[in-house]
């Protein structure tokens, strides 16, 4: 067991000491043209069982682990505890949190984004923007898949197509137009008219390239995922694990820890009391009531920063009583929000008003509902509704979620006399009734790194069925979101967005509460620590101190 440090303050030296050691610090209203690792944070959910063991090195990996407890055979292994299982480990049929944390493991896209989240090469050696709509990219030489295939344009062009044919992920394939093979390293996309978020698109886990050979027969890469990224999917152990080991071939070098094991966890004390045990090296998602507790444990670093996670109650527009913009309003009013930070997140974010991320250029509050239970009353006489038949139940899958629900319950209860049932629900239950419709309200939201994929798949109409959960589906909405894209000059996108959120926010398609930190804890002896105002972590980075 590690010690308690009775002696330290808690959370602000520890956050003192990661921002010093060059930590990324959040989103900034100054960040520039952003990457997309956007995704439905609340939509992991359980995927199809995984039988293929894909067995070389699995036992070695799993023996490693087992040993646990710092001893030396397992320095060589990174034990992750996360609350989530992944729906999926292909690239193109998920929009998961949880998915793109593995795909971002074991595959590469042409950009990614950097610790300032803006686009930057990765499978790109170079590319030139020659006019408004043509866009010429030139793929770094020699970089080979897991299964010994070397990347040719081909893939690039059948990767790309794949994403525009996937419903999960097509929204990030909108931009991408025609893509044209020039030569075996060379890419040309035209787009559809002028596109201010293609580069950005092309950073998002729908976009990762996969071999063009496998694509066209078929394969399932959901039972063998094949990328060019720096692990390899060892074994996956439906609702309990999965296993990676290190790509020695990684065009960028071999990860300095050669096995990486991801635990699901679901429960946020026992993902910390196995962290304190050191049965895990790592947690993603840290219990809030926690925190304190971790950052005065001698042996234990916690890292909290603002990010890009626009937390929310999503309601389902398409029906009674949602459908009612008064009544939407109402229900806005009525939630105190700064409570659901407290109780919820133990302090750890921010309340919001938005129907958008508050962290991008552009971005206002203006038109937003506020928590005025006065004027909530209002909303709600003006709606014509009976609140005793305005019930309703909101889906809760996490512990977490479910403290925010028992605010919302009380809230809704004392301000506007309207019953709310709370009903837990396993996530992968959770992901198929809300992408379809079948559910009234709900806990969830959304990851995003940049304004335009956020809104392109929250509330554009196109991605109903997909991360559109409100069912949005107003036209002007629909224009703005296009005129954004459109937009290549940054003052004028800026006005664009800015007009766009007024809008929405008028709109109130749902019911926003809070922007959460990204808060990670993990033993202090790990080196390279990483992680984006959007959440992503470059695992490949990671060593073990001595």
């Amino acid at each position: 067991m590690r010690k308690s440090k009775r002696g330290r303050r808690g959370l602000a030296p520890v956050l003192a000491l990661a921002l010093a050691a060059g930590l990324l610090a959040g989103c900034s209203q100054s960040g520039g043209d952003a990457s997309a690792a956007d995704t439905e944070a609340a939509g992991e959910a359980a995927g199809t069982e995984n039988e293929d063991t894909q067995a070389a090195g699995t036992e070695a990996a799993g023996s490693e682990a087992s040993e646990g407890d710092g001893a030396e055979s397992a320095r060589d292994t990174l034990i992750i505890a996360t609350a989530n299982e992944t729906p999926s480990v292909t690239t193109n049929l998920h929009n998961a949190v949880a998915g793109n944390y593995l795909n971002t493991m074991t595959h590469n896209g042409l950009f990614k984004m950097d610790e300032n989240m803006n686009p930057v090469p990765d499978l790109v050696e170079s590319y030139e923007n020659t006019s408004d709509t043509e866009w010429i990219f030139h793929l770094k030489q020699g970089v080979l898949f897991h299964n010994g295939q070397e990347l040719k344009a081909e893939d690039v062009k059948a990767s790309l197509e794949l994403c525009k044919e996937s419903p999960e992920v097509s929204q990030y394939g909108i931009s991408t137009g025609t893509i044209e093979v020039v030569d075996d390293y060379t890419v040309k996309i035209t787009t559809d008219g002028p596109q201010s978020g293609l580069l950005a698109d092309l950073t998002h886990h729908g976009n990762y390239i996969l071999p063009a050979d496998l694509i066209e027969s078929g394969h399932d890469f959901n039972e063998e995922p094949i990328g060019t990224g720096p692990y390899k999917l060892v074994e996956w152990k439906r609702a309990e694990s999965l296993e990676f080991e290190a790509f020695e071939d990684y065009f960028d070098g071999a990860a300095p820890i050669k096995h990486v094991i991801w635990k699901i966890i679901p429960e946020g004390s026992s993902r910390t009391m196995a962290l304190e045990a050191g049965e895990v090296d790592m947690i993603i998602e840290v219990e809030t009531t926690d925190m304190n507790r971790i950052s005065e444990t001698e042996g234990l670093t916690l890292y909290s920063s603002q990010g890009t996670s626009h937390n929310y109650m999503t309601i389902n527009n398409e029906i009674a009583p949602f459908n009612n913009k008064d009544f939407r309003k109402a229900i806005a009013a009525a939630i105190d929000k700064a409570a659901i930070v407290q109780v919820a997140l133990n302090g750890d974010g921010t309340p919001v008003d938005a129907m958008v991320p508050d962290c991008f250029p552009g971005t206002t509050a203006e038109n937003a509902p506020t928590y005025d239970p006065e004027q909530a009353k209002a909303y709600l006489e003006a709606s014509g509704l009976d609140p005793a038949e305005c019930g309703f139940s909101i889906i809760c899958s996490d512990d977490t979620k479910l403290r925010a629900g028992q605010v919302i319950q009380s809230s809704l209860k004392e301000n506007l006399g309207i019953d709310v049932e709370l009903e837990s629900m396993d996530l992968a239950t959770y992901l198929d009734v809300t992408m379809t419709g079948d559910y009234e309200a709900a806990i969830g939201g959304y990851t995003s790194s940049s304004l335009l994929a956020y809104i392109q798949g929250v509330y554009h109409s196109n991605s109903i069925d997909a991360s559109n959960l409100t069912r949005t589906n107003v036209p002007e909405v629909d224009e703005l979101i296009e005129a954004i894209q459109a937009a290549l000059d940054p003052e004028e996108n800026e006005a664009l967005v800015t007009e766009f959120c007024k809008v929405i926010n008028e709109e109130c398609p749902q019911v926003p509460l809070y922007m959460k930190n990204n808060t990670r804890a993990y033993d202090s002896d790990l080196q390279g620590f990483n992680c984006t105002a959007g959440g992503t972590t470059y695992y490949n980075l990671f060593s073990w101190g001595n």
